[in-house]
């Protein structure tokens, strides 16, 4: 494919939608989806003229996401950065061996509710021929729908990073980022360039994402010479982060982990904060690496650590796609939308090599990718290679800081764009 050599043309153009997307709703909260992705077309008949859409069948893909209920803002910025990344592939010519077809984007809202979840993924499959899906951003989410897509044969690529998406004999699940387990080695290898003799307490929300991560840091901790003095789990949906913060005080810590998603790491270092607590902190991935949590607790912020899959300072390819994803939606390309830009470029040059909408077909092709170059391999490590068990070979995490109110890798060495500040 050749959209990354012709970037500058594409972007330029500001017509609000040069693909064709269909919305798959349980509910009639159309118009407030609408406004919040920038004017998505919402009905299949919009996007291209008729004339131009009558000679190719186009190519469906399903977009699982919450934009309703608690997730609402993360599944929002993942549909817009899906959107872009769709806009751009179609106005680059679409799928070439299919014709020229266009990509149709079919979005379904799980309401950031695991049962919603699976009766959507179903509906969403049973309603379409589609070629493949991704989403959902939540592992807890994610793993109800690869067990839908998996009976059904229908492949689903994500950027959640539940280790369980590789497990339990799955062939149709794919997943391009870095696991849970490599983000904990990765935030034990942070800690010992904090502290010769680090002391961490792990606080983690007990869902699939914080039970994963959590595991996988208690797992790895004494080979990396990291002492954990604190390993207490708490329901998601915090309301008072003050009990957990004393525990943390009393522990003896001189680094905090806390795996949370956005609101609870809002009150957590907001209480840090209250206390006077001084502790360094690596927020993981999560809630962490969203610039909302930054206008959030402001200043607080500064010098604080986590872990990305994906960050929009890695790559030059990165920078281009941010640059236009921030004009849009007026904030950088985070984690999680940005992962999505790069994986519907994945399921295009699948699609493109199968030469077929056959979701059969499709899913050959994405075990079979080799790509080391444009927005398909838009990831820390550059490559995008499937092992058996779906999971990417190449894939790696990457060490994220805020500095300067901006989110900026600093580890590891190699892929830093500035040094890691000593909070």
């Amino acid at each position: 494919m050749t959209t990354e050599n012709n970037l500058n043309r594409s972007l330029q153009t500001d017509s609000e939608s040069s693909s064709d997307l269909k919305m798959e709703r349980p509910n009639e909260k159309r118009r407030d989806l609408g406004k919040a992705i920038g004017g998505a077309i919402l009905t299949s008949g919009l996007g291209f003229p008729m004339i131009g859409r009558a000679a190719v069948d186009p190519v469906n893909i399903g977009a699982l996401y919450p934009v309703t209920g608690s997730m609402a803002q993360i599944g929002l910025q993942c549909v817009a950065a899906a959107k872009l990344a769709v806009e751009m592939i179609n106005q680059e010519g679409g799928i070439k061996s299919l014709g020229g077809a266009k990509i149709n984007l079919i979005i379904s809202d799980v309401q950031s509710d695991t049962t919603v979840t699976r009766t959507e993924t179903d509906r969403l499959i049973t309603s379409n021929k589609l070629s493949a899906i991704h989403g959902c951003y939540a592992s807890a989410l994610t793993l109800i729908a690869s067990e839908v897509a998996e009976r059904a044969k229908v492949p689903l690529v994500t950027g959640s990073s539940s280790d369980m998406l590789n497990k339990g004999g799955r062939s149709y699940t794919f997943t391009p980022f870095s696991r849970a387990s490599q983000f904990a080695l990765a935030q034990l290898q942070m800690a010992k360039l904090v502290s010769e003799k680090p002391k961490v307490a792990v606080i983690f929300e007990n869902t699939a994402f914080g039970t994963s991560s959590s595991n996988g840091l208690k797992e790895q901790a004494v080979t990396e010479g990291v002492e954990i003095v604190m390993f207490e789990p708490y329901s998601a949906g915090l309301t008072d982060a003050a009990p957990l913060i004393n525990k943390v005080k009393a522990s003896g810590a001189n680094m905090l982990f806390s795996v949370s998603y956005l609101n609870d790491l809002i009150l957590i270092v907001r209480t840090i904060k209250q206390f006077g607590l001084k502790i360094a902190v690596n927020g993981g991935s999560g809630g962490f690496v969203m610039e909302d949590f930054y206008k959030n607790v402001g200043t607080a912020a500064e010098g604080l650590m986590g872990v990305a899959h994906w960050n929009h300072d890695m790559s030059p390819d990165a920078q281009r796609v941010n640059a236009e994803y921030k004009k849009r939606n007026g904030e950088f390309l985070f984690e999680s939308a940005g992962s999505t830009m790069s994986i519907t470029y994945m399921l295009a040059d699948s699609i493109e090599r199968a030469a077929s909408r056959d979701p059969q077909k499709v899913r050959e092709a994405l075990a079979n990718i080799d790509v080391s170059h444009g927005y398909a391999a838009m990831g820390p490590s550059g490559r995008v290679k499937f092992g058996p068990d779906g999971r990417n070979i190449y894939g790696r995490p990457l060490g994220v800081q805020w500095q300067n109110g901006d989110l900026v890798t600093v580890f590891p060495k190699a892929d830093a764009k500035a040094p890691m500040l000593k909070s």
